[in-house]
């Protein structure tokens, strides 16, 4: 099946593998280990160089196919080699495994990886990760990203590196992003699921009663009649209301909520599928949050301006099969900050045995698609793999473009708790 789900598997991550069904429609060379583009081109990788070998594993054949994210990574590779020269003059080739989300699918990458001497195990998207784990920490290579999507991965401090907030902080940020929208009284809105009772009870309540927002949850079941659940909700007199959900649901709520009356914010997530089948008017104080600058925002900042410039630069080689650009963009964000990474690993040829002793002390400036820097030396939510903080909730304008939010990225620091 050629789906679109790049945003949606964000959302998958926040709901720890709840099934999502949604979709979001450089660096410096040495040490320094910004992910800054530079204005020029460097000169290429050495033709002569010994390559140093990534593993990519991500969905692709099987009943959920996401290929745009391998199409981007091998852009990004691409970018990384012929402007950036490489990885300290080294190319950067990449050992591809495709995976059908089931653990066996992923411990056979994990082998394949550990046979072939790959320095990282580097994820698209894939559902059976948390399997690769134990093979990968046997063989000492890290597992490498933007968002984890697994709960094992989310955890695995010292042996998986992603480069998006984690799962707890976008739990947060969401409330500290409606009471900065003025929300008193916020509802939360979640499927019925252990996961979902757990991370209401552990992130989303504490970080309401350290800002002072009230919060009333609502479990609905997974066969659910919108127009009642929302009904139920709008009884409780919210100021906003926030959507844990996939983009089907998350389409039939807003669409209920308007309905019923409810002009107050709404946060859908990041199911930004659902814009183009809703109205302007329905959209109007609808939210969505990613985490970084997509390629259906309206308008950029300069850097991530020229960041996207040379995406669609590289892509236009081969985009003749590309139905997901934030698909093909994720991948080609973990490309470059991967290389980004393992450019700022000690010594000349690079191991598994090095990148893994050294990926705790890489950090960079600014992140590729980001305004914001990165730093994996200790992780920006306690008890997590995230080397970056902070997503970015935009609303859609009158061309369903979206715009940023005033102070973005969120801030979480008031929430994020000790240690």
């Amino acid at each position: 099946m050629r789906t679109s789900k790049a945003a949606g598997l964000m959302t998958a991550g926040l709901l720890v593998l709840a099934a999502a069904a949604a979709c979001g429609n450089g660096t410096s060379s040495g040490s320094s280990g910004t992910a800054e583009p530079p204005q020029a081109p460097l000169k290429p990788a050495s033709a002569t160089a010994s390559p140093v070998l990534v593993g990519f594993h991500n969905l692709e054949g099987g009943s959920i196919s996401l290929p745009d994210y391998r199409q981007g990574f091998q852009a990004g590779i691409d970018y990384v080699n012929s402007d950036l020269g490489g990885i300290n003059s080294h190319p950067m080739q990449m050992v591809d495994c495709k995976t059908d989300g089931t653990p066996e699918s992923s411990v056979n990458c994990a082998n394949q990886f550990v046979q072939k001497n790959v320095v990282m195990a580097v994820q698209g998207a894939d559902f059976g990760a948390d399997a690769m784990l134990p093979v990968l920490k046997s063989a000492g290579i890290v597992e490498f990203g933007g968002f984890p999507l697994t709960p094992g991965m989310n955890s695995a401090v010292g042996d998986a590196y992603f480069m998006n907030y984690s799962a707890q902080e976008g739990y947060a940020a969401d409330v500290v992003q409606q009471k900065a929208l003025g929300a008193k009284t916020l509802a939360v809105v979640m499927v019925d699921a252990a996961a979902s009772h757990q991370s209401y009870d552990t992130i989303i309540a504490p970080a309401a009663q350290k800002i002072g927002v009230q919060t009333k949850v609502f479990y609905y079941p997974k066969q659910v009649e919108w127009t009642t659940e929302a009904a139920t909700v709008m009884a409780a007199k919210p100021d906003a209301v926030t959507l844990w959900s996939d983009g089907t649901a998350a389409l039939a709520a807003v669409s209920a909520l308007r309905s019923g009356g409810f002009s107050g914010q709404i946060d859908a997530g990041a199911n930004t599928e659902i814009i183009g089948k809703l109205s302007t008017s329905v959209l109007k104080n609808v939210n969505f949050n990613a985490p970084v600058y997509q390629t259906d925002f309206a308008s950029f900042p300069p850097a991530v301006q020229q960041d996207m410039d040379i995406f669609n630069r590289y892509m236009k080689k081969d985009a003749s099969n590309v139905v997901s650009q934030a698909q093909a963009q994720q991948g080609f964000y973990a490309a470059v900050l991967a290389a980004d990474s393992l450019r700022q690993i000690p010594g000349d040829q690079l191991t598994a045995k090095t990148v893994r002793d050294g990926m705790g002390k890489v950090k960079g400036e600014r992140e590729i698609f980001r305004t914001a820097g990165y730093d994996c030396s200790t992780p920006t939510w306690p008890g997590t793999t995230a080397c970056a903080t902070g997503g970015i909730y935009a609303t859609p304008n009158s061309d369903k473009k979206l715009v940023p939010l005033p102070n973005q990225p969120v801030d979480i620091s008031s929430v994020r708790p000790a240690g």
